[in-house]
């Protein structure tokens, strides 16, 4: 038998004072003397015998190691075995077991060994500082023994308490011991073989958990750790402000804000203290509703409140002033309004407005530009709800203190008031049930333009209207224009048509399609002088465009320009048509006529029917008397350019004609003398024109609007004074420059409509004007 020295001798430090060497060194000599004297003595006996008997794995891991030994007369020491993973030992572990009196040695190893791995072993004795080994044997491992849990320090808890584990085979000096609470893992303060003391994890997943002590791939269950259920007693205060605290007071909180979750029905509050009986929460400043139910989650679980948490209700006690105008500062008065502006909302009916104040009793607004209605209620939302006055507000109607009473169309005037609305666009203004737009203005002050009519009565009523409101000047305007629009609905269209009106028998008259542009049919128009309303006649016959019509005063004719050179007589009175003796000369459209005497003229014009054109300069006189006619003085001027459309007029059995012209030279104007049978050149007209139409007003002819040659249509009147051979310009009609529209005069004063209207020409006007010089 063989063995190893596997311990050697520990050096002793010694530690020797001046003082007392001696006295320190003298138990020292003793003890050498005697370890000196027993090595001496176990020198007389044989060395030990010892035996490595066998290695039985254990039931549920470890091993059972025996051997034994026969001491030979020796004092044994200790004993046990030693391991490892090698033969040589290189990395060896000693184990010590308890001394028996039947020389057997016996050792169950529970842990620091690894699962299917070999492992080599001997039994050991030792005497006098020496150690005498067994044979070397050798087992395979099926690893450590498993932990086993007792019991825990309590089966109920809160995240992050600390927990003891009570039960065995806790550690081993090869693995990590870890303790899971069901899948988390709790953090360890400490632990020995038997006693675990760890925390409750902080991100434990289950109210009820199985605890599991693992080492390894070993692994102990205890079931069940149960985390204790939040309890609410009491919420103070249970109805509150955004922003307020709440004192909730119960048992079984966390002691960690963020693992307090407590939420306002879907919105979660913040937490701002903390503990086991106790949290303080802030209301939330977005809930969805006023009312909600408060739902605390801690501890892994929730429980809501029996009471719902209440936000306080607004309450309007006053408004001032309750009657006001846009823009004004309103005050409200009341209780649970929002101290911040941005948490209230104030409607004027379904307008919100702007609020400049805000206190828990006091908002500042101003009366909004959207109005939609001058009574309105007026609402309040505050905390989620909503409180609404019990009067309206009235918006002050606007007032109208001053407007000059003499004005003339497309004047530009300020209407003079208060409380208008400072949108210039919003107070819709009537002149006479014409709406008109600002052109500039405030709440005191609105600057229009007096519209172009009509005006039937040569009067306007203002009237401004604010959303419900209207107000009503009491002076009526008085439009001093000459010329004044009366209609702008003509029910016919006028252009370029069967040259000129007419007035026969104290009616006037004009031929024209309908307004429709359906019906092509031509239709003789007679008008109605007290509502400016037209009478539609039908005509026998059917009539070409180029026609004229003429009259004596009594009757009207019409030379219809066709090859037959129809000329048809209609009686006002008895509104019958009859034929009459036809036209002597050749067939021409659009030929110059008037009337003397009650006679009737017709000459000149062209034939557009034939390229080029043919002039014509002849001229014939009707005789009404006997149905026939005769030829008359030729005109001679400027023969060599056609000249039709022309304006005439009659002045003390005189005629006059002019315009028509087709060349820039043709400026002039000339009277017809029946009793001489001579054209007479008058005063020339202001530039060469055509397209224009004329009448005769006491006295006078006028010649109105028309397209200079080369140029564009006028707005223009002029007025020709036989007396003084002269032209003078008076007042333009209306601001629409127009040309081959029709007029005349009844009854004192003069009338004129129709036409292409613009510069350009283009569209038809119809619009109707009156005159009065």
């Amino acid at each position: 038998m063989t063995y190893h020295e596997t311990r050697p001798y520990h050096e002793i430090g010694l530690r020797v004072y001046n003082m007392n060497k001696y006295i320190h060194l003298l138990p020292i000599s003793i003890l050498l003397l005697v370890f000196i004297s027993c090595n001496k003595d176990d020198e007389k006996y044989p060395e030990p015998e010892v035996f490595t008997l066998s290695a039985m794995i254990g039931s549920n891991g470890g091993v059972y190691l025996s051997g034994n030994y026969t001491s030979t007369g020796r004092e044994i020491s200790e004993t046990g075995f030693t391991y490892s993973k090698d033969s040589l030992f290189t990395d060896e572990i000693i184990l010590n077991s308890e001394m028996s009196s039947d020389n057997e040695i016996e050792y169950f190893l529970s842990y620091g060994i690894d699962e299917d791995v070999k492992y080599f072993f001997k039994a050991f004795v030792k005497s006098s500082d020496k150690y005498f080994y067994g044979n070397t044997k050798s087992f395979i491992s099926d690893g450590s023994v498993a932990p086993e849990i007792y019991s825990i320090s309590n089966n109920f808890g809160h995240i992050a308490d600390t927990l003891e584990i009570y039960g065995k085979n806790f550690k081993d000096i090869n693995h990590q011991t870890f303790v899971d609470f069901s899948d988390i893992n709790a953090p360890i303060i400490s632990l020995n073989d038997t006693i675990i003391l760890c925390k409750v994890p902080l991100d434990i997943n289950n109210v009820i958990n199985e605890i599991r002590v693992r080492v390894y791939n070993r692994v102990g269950y205890y079931s069940s750790f149960t985390l204790f259920g939040p309890i609410i007693e009491t919420i103070n205060p249970i109805v509150g402000k955004f922003g307020d605290t709440l004192l909730i007071n119960g048992n079984h909180f966390d002691t960690d804000n963020s693992r307090n979750k407590v939420l306002f029905g879907n919105i979660q509050s913040t937490v701002i203290e903390s503990q086991r009986e106790s949290l303080k929460v802030l209301v939330p400043e977005n809930l969805e509703s006023p009312v909600e139910l408060i739902i605390l989650n801690a501890q892994l679980q929730n429980v809501t409140y029996h009471t719902p948490f209440q936000l306080p209700t607004p309450e309007i006690n006053s408004i001032s002033p309750l009657n006001a105008t846009f823009r004004d500062e309103i005050t409200i008065t009341g209780n649970n309004f929002q101290a911040e502006i941005s948490g209230n909302k104030i409607y004027f009916g379904n307008i919100e407005a702007t609020i400049t104040y805000a206190d828990r009793n006091t908002l500042k607004v101003t009366v909004p530009d959207d109005l939609e209605s001058s009574s309105v209620p007026v609402k309040v939302l505050a905390y989620l709800q909503e409180a609404v006055f019990n009067e309206n507000f009235q918006l002050i109607p606007p007032e109208i203190n001053f407007i000059p009473e003499n004005v003339y169309t497309d004047q530009l005037i300020t209407i003079q008031g208060s409380y208008f609305h400072p949108i210039i666009n919003r107070n819709i203004i009537t002149i006479e049930n014409i709406k008109v737009n600002s052109v500039a203005g405030d709440a005191q002050n609105l600057n229009i333009r007096i519209p172009m009519g009509p005006f039937p009565r040569r009067k306007a009523k203002v009237e401004i209207q604010l959303l419900d409101l209207v107000v009503e000047y009491e002076i009526d305007l008085n439009i001093l224009d000459a010329w004044v629009m009366v209609s702008d609905n003509l029910p016919f269209r006028y252009w370029r048509f069967i040259n000129n009106a007419a007035v026969a028998n104290d009616k006037a008259f004009v031929i024209a399609h309908a307004s429709s542009y359906d019906d092509n049919n031509f239709y003789l128009w007679r008008l109605n002088p007290d509502d400016f309303s037209w009478d539609q006649l039908t005509l026998p016959f059917s009539i070409h465009w180029t026609a004229v019509m003429v009259s004596n005063g009594d009757k009207i004719y019409i030379y219809n320009a066709e090859n037959d050179n129809d000329f048809w007589e209609f009686d006002p009175i008895t509104e019958q048509w009859s034929q009459m003796a036809a036209y002597p000369g050749a067939k021409r459209d659009l030929p110059t006529h008037f009337s003397i005497n009650g006679d009737i003229y017709i000459g000149m014009g062209a034939d557009y029917d034939v390229i080029p054109a043919v002039n014509y300069w002849d001229f014939f006189k009707y005789s009404t008397a006997t149905n026939s006619w005769n030829q008359i003085a030729e005109f001679t001027y400027q023969t060599q350019f056609y000249r039709a459309e022309t304006s005439t007029f009659t002045i003390n059995n005189i005629a006059y004609m002019g315009n028509g012209a087709t060349n820039t030279g043709m400026f002039d104007y000339w009277s017809y003398h029946p009793d001489t049978d001579e054209w007479i050149r008058v005063a020339d007209f202001p530039d060469a024109r055509l397209y224009t139409a004329s009448f005769e007003l006491n006295g006078f002819g006028y010649t109105t609007c028309g397209t200079p040659v080369a140029g564009s249509n006028t707005k223009d009147c002029w007025r020709y004074d036989p007396l003084m051979d002269n032209w003078t310009q008076i007042e333009d009609i209306g601001n629409i420059p127009r040309a081959n529209h029709f007029s005349f005069s009844l009854n004192g004063k003069a009338y004129l409509g129709g036409g292409e209207i613009y510069p350009s020409g283009g569209d038809q006007g119809f619009d109707f004007y009156e005159y009065l010089p």
